[in-house]
């Protein structure tokens, strides 16, 4: 299990490896305008279908509300994360590896699939909001408005098997 020292650790190292990576500084809805572009190439047409940002971050709120009002049992049972998380995170948390290399190592399907599986076990009130809800969401958004067959969806990699599980039961 993961103490709350170590967790604490990784609360504080966040911002900085956010700035590392470039997040802070990243243009934000440029992979709306991505999509708007390739839509319009395509000649389909493109439609925002995301859970709105405001919604995702109330509920975010209040789900890690739940676990700073909570600390002792919120934290106390985080399991130690998986070695192959700790080899690619590690490096990067310690200034070892090149930011630019970690993003790229980190966008594939079974690194995401890693990430959220560990995320869902520590938190399971952030995954929810994050993750389950929001591939839902889109699931149904697309389906409601693909009825040509013919779609663009631009989706964070976390995201990709949820949604495609989704569609799946839409179809049941």
């Amino acid at each position: 299990m993961m103490n709350n020292a170590n967790f604490a650790r990784i609360l504080e190292a966040a911002p900085a490896l956010l700035k590392r990576l470039g997040w802070f500084h990243t243009p934000q809805g440029g992979e709306m305008k991505a999509a708007l572009a390739e839509a319009d190439r395509m000649g389909i047409r493109c439609v925002y279908g995301d859970v709105e940002f405001s919604q995702t971050t109330r509920e975010l709120k209040k789900s890690v509300m739940g676990i700073a009002l909570n600390p002792a049992q919120s934290l106390a049972n985080i399991p130690t994360p998986p070695s192959e998380l700790t080899s690619v995170f590690g490096p990067l948390l310690a200034g070892q590896s090149d930011p630019k290399e970690f993003v790229e190592m980190i966008k594939t399907r079974e690194r995401a699939r890693q990430v959220t599986t560990y995320l869902s076990r520590c938190f399971p009130s952030v995954y929810k909001v994050m993750i389950t809800d929001r591939d839902v969401h889109m699931a149904r958004m697309l389906r409601d408005h693909c009825s040509d067959g013919k779609v663009v969806a631009v989706v964070g990699m976390a995201h990709a098997e949820g949604i495609e599980r989704e569609w799946e039961e839409l179809d049941t």
